[in-house]
């Protein structure tokens, strides 16, 4: 398992996946960005958010606008 630095936490595909689709997001299209995410360890949440947000808004420009606003709001901006 990869730990990403933010709290020791594990990177957890399956977690990464539910709030792609949580975002509105397809389960082919946060499948997709799961598999081409590139973690590594010691990453930030937020370098793996940022990845994340790049591919979405290639493939979903909605999905994208939603998980920013999740995540920024996850961290209280």
């Amino acid at each position: 398992m990869v730990r990403l630095v933010k709290k020791g936490d594990t990177y957890k595909p399956e977690k990464l996946e539910a709030s792609i689709m949580a975002a509105g997001a397809s389960r082919d299209v946060a499948k997709k960005i799961v598999s081409s995410v590139k973690v590594r360890e010691g990453m930030s949440t937020l370098e793996l958010r940022r990845q994340v947000s790049d591919l979405l808004k290639n493939l979903d420009p909605k999905a994208a606008h939603n998980y920013v606003l999740s995540t920024n709001i996850c961290q209280g901006l």
